[in-house]
């Protein structure tokens, strides 16, 4: 009988703490839920830009790039909520498996509660608590009976708390399932509507492109003359950086003369000879690029920690055109080279620096209107048609700074500003410096 008492006692201070964990693979809910949050503000903006600039049933290149980047957002759209609903999938699948499985513990868990509650039905005489104990042939069989019924009694309060404690997880583990039923069901009625007004802009774009097509020759001229600015622009932006490298190499070299001749001069005038006791810097060799001043190694330093999170170079706004080599919306035979991003955006917006620096600076160029150029360290960042410019060369600027006013082009009712980023003359792609 004792022994049996021992291995119940054993059976009944086991506890039972499963735990359940589910992974999911890629994005998270919360990573996912932005994304389409900003993904829906990119084609809201988009639209009010197209509602803005169309004047007639026929659209102008710039129209149709807006529409193929919208397009191209709304495809991302849709593929955010299918990964979405995957991981709600996934939600509801572990909790159904969490379910099952709290259900069965549940069920262990009142079997022996019942188990419990038969024994001690069993050998209620032994309950008499206190006739019990005092019943004991000795004092240490006193105390173990009195242990025994303590230890009895915890075990039944631990069963019942278990017990209650599932039951609660059991809830919970169903609320949550409905709750991602709810979410997945609203995410996929999203998501068909939005595949039906991804078919009606496909069919509007295609549309309108086969209109453009019938001008395709001066299309391609209106890109030849545009790719050609691009090139006096791209030529004037490596000038200007040439040239503030070239000045930052000449005052570094110019410090490391002077420190030279100050240190011969010490060395003369303690009587030695300072070609062969004063060590001579050497000048700073061209592979290793710009010259920088421990401030500017500093600025350097901060502007890259930033990359990924630097603000955009206006308020609001939707790239129309992306970095890199890209064929035209309208003619497969042009290839368009876009050393920067341009932003469509609404007339009068204000033109910002996207990081503290220098404006290193402020030229007015054909085609291209105004071009502010700002360093950074040995990092330059180039905002190009503008108006109304508020700073000049040499201006300290800081972060989100306002620096002048985008241009409108009246014909074509489009404000764009044209947004380059670069380490010394080595060009970046802006789409991964600036925040998402």
């Amino acid at each position: 009988m004792k022994k049996l008492h021992i291995i119940l006692v054993l059976l009944l201070l086991a506890l039972v703490n499963p735990v359940y964990c589910q992974k999911t693979k890629g994005k998270s809910k919360k990573q996912l839920q932005s994304e389409i949050t900003s993904l829906q503000k990119e084609i809201t903006t988009a639209n009010q830009l197209l509602k803005k600039t169309k004047k007639d049933k026929e659209m102008t290149l710039n129209e149709v790039n807006l529409l193929d980047k919208k397009i191209k957002q709304r495809e991302q759209l849709i593929k955010a909520y299918n990964e979405q609903i995957a991981v709600l999938d996934e939600e509801i699948n572990a909790g159904q498996s969490n379910i099952k499985t709290l259900n069965a513990d549940l069920g262990k868990l009142r079997k022996e509660y019942a188990k419990m509650l038969t024994f001690a039905n069993k050998n209620r005489s032994h309950y008499d608590k206190l006739g019990f104990v005092f019943a004991s042939q000795n004092f240490n069989q006193a105390f173990r009976r009195l242990r025994y019924i303590r230890e009895f009694s915890d075990a039944r309060k631990v069963k019942m708390d278990q017990i209650a404690s599932t039951e609660r997880r059991i809830s919970g583990e169903v609320e949550a399932s409905q709750q991602a039923r709810e979410e997945q069901a609203a995410l996929l009625k999203d998501e068909k509507e939005q595949q039906e007004a991804l078919k009606k802009e496909k069919e509007e774009l295609n549309s309108q492109v086969a209109k453009l097509k019938k001008k395709e020759g001066n299309l391609q001229q209106d890109i030849k003359n545009k790719q050609q600015q691009t090139q006096k622009l791209q030529k004037a932006i490596d000038d200007i950086i040439a040239e503030e490298i070239r000045k930052a190499n000449a005052e570094a070299e110019r410090k490391r003369k002077e420190e030279a001749k100050k240190k011969a001069a010490a060395n003369k005038d303690k009587g030695k000879t300072a070609t062969t006791t004063a060590p001579v810097t050497p000048a700073p060799s061209k592979e290793k690029g710009m010259a920088l001043t421990p401030s500017e190694q500093t600025l350097s330093s901060n502007f890259v920690n930033n990359k990924g999170k630097l603000p955009w170079p206006v308020e609001r706004g939707v790239v129309s055109s992306s970095y890199g080599k890209h064929a035209s919306v309208v003619s497969s035979k042009v290839t368009v080279t876009n050393n920067g991003i341009d932003i469509a955006t609404t007339e009068g917006a204000k033109a910002r620096a996207v990081f503290d620096g220098e404006v290193a600076s402020v030229a007015k160029l054909v085609g291209s209107n105004t071009v502010v150029i700002i360093r950074h360290g040995e990092y330059f960042t180039v905002y190009s048609n503008l108006e109304n410019v508020t700073v000049k060369r040499g201006d300290k600027v800081k972060t989100k700074q306002n620096i002048g006013t985008v241009h409108t082009n009246k014909n074509e009712n489009k404000t764009e500003i044209h947004f380059e980023l670069l380490k010394e003359q080595s060009r970046q792609n802006p789409a991964n410096w600036l925040s998402k």
